[in-house]
């Protein structure tokens, strides 16, 4: 395969990235695309298909940590651009690498996908195999870039220039469906690192987000599983709506505790993509001292300091989860308010301030 030439990132106008995304794609003969069907992979197999023709071959992965209709999705786009969409069954979970959830379980992941492509690779005779890594990509915590350079996998986006903004831009300007869809990471992403990956506990998530983006929400939400709890993430706007509704809370509440989870709370901070690798920061900017945590007591008198009132508080899988009377989680409904009481966690070392959607009365 065609060694990886990379030499910063290119920058020019997006006509000028196009260009370059072209020459590169020219000079990779018949290629193999790892492609989920989210805006960085639809991207890169259409300009593949533009550029190579029938030699732009798209591989997805059939896993158990994708959320149900996603597989469909994916190759509803492939057919629309008569894009040649081949599907490899991977089994992530059958590894306890991967399943035992590790700080760097992407890697196992794009490890597993990249083995079946190089077999594949081997049977439809293809020179390459590339992915959808782009620019902006490139600082952040992205362990599957390891598996793909240890396989030799290109990333044409980010050798051609293009940041996720170039990728969105393009994609509107092809049409392509997903040019404005929030990016989708897998489901195993929403189980804190340590926690077990199973195949019981990403069906309960995939039902959980169902659940929740059909009272309403949109796209950008998440359950993140710790263990037997739910914390909901939810953009500012759709958390200040949810705190305001005593009936949406009391709904939410419900349906995932018929789901399984004992505990069902909302991240006071919010929607944050990639949340669960905040941890990592937070533990590597830690200081040793337990006794100087106290994290629940210091919610209460947060609370109380706030004008929230009585408040009961605890931890759990990494969450410092508050309960409140119904008036005053209405109260939290104020950005300014919320901030101040997950600051007081924060101060004293907790990692993810949620509020329990079952109030004190």
């Amino acid at each position: 395969m065609t060694p990886l030439q990379i030499e910063g990132a290119p920058g020019g106008t997006l006509d000028d990235k196009l260009t370059r995304l072209e020459q590169v794609l020219r000079g990779l003969g018949r290629v193999l695309i790892g492609y989920s069907g989210g805006v960085d992979s639809a991207l890169l197999v259409v300009a593949a298909r533009r550029v190579l023709g029938d030699d732009a071959i798209a591989v997805t992965a059939d896993s158990e940590s994708y959320a149900e209709g996603e597989l469909e999705l994916a190759a509803e786009i492939a057919r629309r651009f008569g894009i040649r969409h081949e599907i490899v069954k991977t089994r992530e979970l059958d590894n306890p690498d991967y399943a035992s959830n590790p700080v760097n379980r992407c890697y196992f992941c794009k490890t597993e996908l990249f083995v079946h492509m190089e077999s594949l690779a081997s049977h439809l005779q293809a020179d390459n195999i590339l992915y959808g890594h782009n620019v902006d990509d490139v600082g952040d915590f992205r362990p599957g870039a390891t598996a793909a350079r240890e396989h030799g996998v290109r990333a044409p986006l980010q050798e051609a220039g293009f940041t996720k903004a170039d990728v969105r831009e393009l994609a509107k300007r092809w049409d392509i469906p997903v040019w404005n869809r929030p990016a989708m990471a897998c489901l195993s992403s929403r189980f804190p690192y340590g926690t077990p990956v199973t195949s019981e506990g990403l069906r309960r998530v995939d039902r959980a987000e169902k659940f929740v983006r059909a009272q309403g929400f949109g796209s950008d939400i998440r359950v993140r599983h710790h263990d037997e709890v739910a914390r909901i993430e939810l953009p500012a706007d759709d958390l200040q709506r949810l705190l305001a509704d005593v009936d949406l809370r009391a709904r939410l509440a419900t349906g995932l505790s018929d789901l399984g989870y004992t505990r069902v709370t909302a991240d006071l901070r919010g929607f944050r993509s990639g949340s669960l690798n905040e941890v990592l920061k937070k533990q590597a900017d830690e200081v040793a001292d337990s006794a100087a945590t106290g994290i629940s007591g210091g919610v209460a008198a947060a609370a109380r300091r706030l004008g929230l009132g009585r408040s009961v508080s605890g931890e759990a899988q990494n969450i410092t989860w508050v309960r409140l009377h119904s008036d005053a989680t209405v109260r939290l409904a104020d950005e300014a308010l919320r901030c101040d009481l997950a600051a007081a966690a924060e101060s004293r070392g907790g990692r993810y301030i949620a509020l329990d959607l079952i109030p004190l009365d």
